[in-house]
């Protein structure tokens, strides 16, 4: 979705960057590949500040419990760190690993940012693309920071961001990069037989903000950001959008920011250009919106809720496991009935529906009961923004209900399949 007035990704209230991540990793086909050892996540606006965000993305992406998980929150170079990090996951005997990044804009501002996520699956054989990790740089450098008890980051002057923040850290990796001419050989896949020389690479370049790594890219040739005037700046996530756009070509993506650089070189595969016209037509499309809604109003709204509480109901309330009774999933799993536990189906039918015009939630809450197509039948509410018709084809979606009792409480909601 977009929001005139600069067109931007824009979440609804109830998205937050790991329901973002969540769709993301759903949204991959996985489909007779072996389950991931490892998960990164990168954000830079994580729900959580302290005490992770990965465990809830694991358990509604459905992942598993035998999982390594860590988290990268620093700077938007973060989402190409993440690489890094799993190809050396991978070349240990760790992997396959999944990677995801996402970012939603701070309520402080962020003109120029967007709402997304991406997620790639990185393993050792076939695939999309050769990844291999080039240089890196670290110095001293800041260019956004937050210190403890501060309200809002602070930010330095723009002009030395764009001609001696990470503009400079960027140019100092694309010459290391030229230096050192890596060979495309990647822990993550194999080159094609025919790849081109590094000098044949395209350089991208993915900065704290389109203008200074625009400025970096356009002085080392590169083609410019194709995606930013559409979804805007993805903070950790951009560097993994630029990629995914660049599996036409060979390229050297860079990603700079706080001080830090990192370089990856990227070798297309044969289906790989298929992905990025694909990729490339989902940031064109999007729906126009004449503004992002608010949040509701939830002075007095705090439900109860608890660390224990939601360990205790994680499989219900994140996984959707009911009990299986009969050919069919019971759920919520009724008391005293035990039985095999399966998670719901995510796709159905709406059976009828109604409008809630006293959630204290919210001002009006849309909800449906539905028909799923594993013969169960699911309540929940329509997801923010959306609109469902009697007899229409839903999927379920991950959601933020509320941060009562100060936990953030994930659940389902419903949308129309697209």
């Amino acid at each position: 979705m977009f929001a005139r007035g600069g067109r931007r990704c824009a979440a609804q209230y109830d998205e937050d960057a790991v329901t973002l991540a969540v769709q993301a990793v759903l949204a991959l086909n996985r489909e007779g590949l072996p389950p991931p050892a490892g998960l990164l996540f990168a954000s830079v606006t994580p729900p959580y500040e302290e005490g992770g965000s990965a465990q809830v993305i694991a358990e509604m992406a459905g992942l598993g419990d035998e999982l390594f998980c860590a988290e990268l929150c620093t700077t938007p170079r973060d989402g190409l760190a993440a690489v890094r990090l799993a190809d050396g996951l991978i070349a240990a005997g760790g992997g396959p690993v999944l990677v995801c990044a996402a970012h939603v804009r701070r309520p402080e501002g962020e003109r120029e940012a967007g709402d997304g996520a991406v997620a790639l699956l990185l393993g050792e054989n076939g695939g999309l693309a050769a990844l291999t990790p080039g240089p890196a740089h670290a110095e001293e450098l800041r260019d956004r920071w937050r210190l403890p008890g501060d309200l809002a980051p602070r930010e330095t002057d723009v002009s030395f961001t764009d001609e001696l923040g990470a503009a400079r850290v960027a140019g100092i990796v694309a010459g290391a990069v030229r230096e050192r001419s890596p060979q495309p050989v990647s822990a993550g896949a194999s080159a094609p037989p025919d790849a081109a020389p590094l000098s044949a690479a395209a350089v991208l370049v993915a900065g704290p903000s389109a203008r200074s790594g625009g400025r970096v890219e356009r002085a080392l040739g590169g083609p410019g950001d194709p995606a930013f005037s559409r979804t805007g700046a993805l903070g950790a996530a951009h560097p993994l959008l630029r990629l995914l756009l660049s599996l036409r070509a060979p390229a050297v993506l860079i990603a700079a920011s706080g001080g830090l650089g990192e370089a990856l070189l990227v070798e297309p595969l044969p289906d790989g250009a298929e992905l990025a016209a694909a990729i490339a037509g989902e940031v064109a499309a999007g729906r126009d919106v004449e503004s992002v809604p608010a949040p509701p109003a939830q002075l007095g709204f705090d439900p109860y809720s608890s660390a224990p509480r939601a360990w205790r109901e994680r499989g219900q309330d994140l996984r959707l496991e009911g009990v299986l009774r009969d050919g069919r999933v019971l759920y919520p799993p009724p008391a005293g009935i035990e039985g095999e536990r399966r998670a719901l189906a995510r796709r159905g039918r709406v059976l009828t529906l109604t409008r809630d015009h006293v959630y204290p939630g919210a001002d009006t809450v849309e909800m449906a009961v539905v028909d799923l197509d594993d013969g169960s039948r699911f309540y929940a509410q329509v997801a923010a923004g959306e609109h469902v018709e009697i007899g229409q084809e839903i999927r379920l979606v991950p959601r933020r209900l509320h941060a009562g009792g100060g936990i953030v409480q994930y659940y389902w909601k419903l949308a129309p399949c697209r």
